[in-house]
């Protein structure tokens, strides 16, 4: 159906699902079916939000490869300004069911952008729908104040893409013929199940992957849980979470910047060392010393943001051609483990004691750093494995 299509879809699905939620909690009715109903619909919203990746692979589409890395981070600007939006309506509305209702009504307007942004060009060439990847050429070259000679171009535009796709069926017959039979089956046809199985064919691959996975945990255990954490923090938990989006976004920043100077390996090890070091602080920072926790829980909000980012990197870098989709796939439903994990966590440090989800969240970020710096070579210089043979022989 198209980039374009499904990112709507998602967001229109995302819309009706919110629209109902405010319906839901807006009117009287018997308090067990509400909240069943609630849940259903909370459940259904969630699955509907997952809009990010779409969007992502939307933008890098659309313009060209010098500006792909700046069209997704352009992305993820605007998520922490969303995130901002959402604080300064939370700030002003305190009634929860108008707070709800001016969110979605904010989110539902990004439906009227459907016809404000194109089709990815590139979608529409590998399709064959040159007259419409024409007309998107055509208008990409009019805001950018450039010429495009219609017919001529776009006679060219199907010889190019014709080339193209040459090219690739060769590069693809070259890669094949150099697999193992079982590798073959594998860049054919790969399921979820058939990946974890790959993940036993040697030790070194074995223990690799289990370190990926301990880390995709980790990141997003302590990412959530610092982030539902602002709240109980000692001050304003609006400053809180005003703080810890800002943290956030100076981690994306320097992340750009250090790791194609320093590579992959050094700054995420670090980073997440210094995520479990302030983290396993608060347990000696005395209780009435609660700007020192706050602090403490920014400076691990910084660094867990920046190894969350580059943490995808890392996995396709990490992983031989064959397998590489299917393990970020295996590693985001792995990580989403932490996401479920995190909520209950805090409330055991509301229960029992403060300091407790700061333990389990520095002992994860530690015992990640130690992975990592054992098991998890660094990627920046170095040449992707297209077969498992190469990975283990590498």
């Amino acid at each position: 159906f198209g980039r374009k299509k499904a990112t709507y879809a998602f967001i229109i699905a995302n819309a009706v699902f919110n629209i109902l939620l405010c319906v839901l909690i807006s009117i009287d009715m018997d308090a067990e079916l509400q909240q069943t109903l609630f849940a259903v619909l909370r459940l259904l919203t969630g699955i509907a939000s997952n809009v990010y990746a779409l969007a992502a692979v939307l933008a890098m589409e659309i313009v060209g490869t010098s500006k792909r890395v700046t069209a997704v981070n352009t992305i993820y600007y605007i998520f922490i300004a969303g995130e901002f939006i959402v604080l300064l309506f939370a700030y002003f509305i305190r009634n929860f069911r108008i707070f709800y209702t001016c969110c979605t009504i904010f989110m539902s307007t990004f439906i009227l952008y459907f016809w404000m942004v194109p089709e990815s060009p590139r979608w529409l060439m590998t399709s064959k729908k040159f007259d419409k990847a024409y007309q998107v050429f055509k208008r990409i070259a009019k805001s950018n104040k450039r010429k495009f000679d219609g017919l001529v171009e776009l006679e060219d535009l199907k010889q190019k893409s014709q080339e193209q796709f040459k090219k690739d069926q060769g590069e693809h017959i070259q890669l094949t013929e150099r697999l193992s039979p079982s590798d073959q089956a594998v860049a054919n046809h790969l399921s979820v199940l058939g990946t974890i199985k790959i993940f036993f064919k040697s030790k070194k691959l074995l223990v690799r992957s289990i370190s990926i996975l301990i880390n995709w945990l980790t990141n997003t255990l302590v990412y959530y849980g610092i982030s539902f954490n602002t709240s109980e923090l000692v001050g304003d938990p609006y400053l809180n979470f005003g703080l810890s989006i800002f943290v956030e976004l100076a981690a994306i920043l320097v992340t750009h910047v250090t790791l194609e100077r320093f590579g992959r390996k050094i700054p995420y090890a670090i980073n997440m060392a210094l995520t479990g070091i302030s983290l396993l602080s608060v347990i000696f920072i005395p209780p009435k010393l609660g700007w020192m926790v706050t602090a403490c829980a920014l400076i691990g909000k910084f660094s867990i943001s920046f190894t969350y980012n580059t943490i995808y990197i890392i996995t396709g870098e990490s992983h031989p051609t064959v397998i590489r989709n299917s393990v970020i796939s295996v590693c985001q439903s792995f990580a989403r483990l932490g996401a479920i994990i995190a909520p209950n966590i805090q409330y055991l440090g509301e229960l029992f004691w403060f300091p407790i989800p700061f333990i389990v969240y520095g002992a994860f970020s530690t015992l990640s750093a130690i992975c990592f710096i054992l098991f998890i070579p660094e990627t920046k210089f170095t040449n992707l494995p297209d077969t498992i043979e190469e990975f283990i022989e590498s």
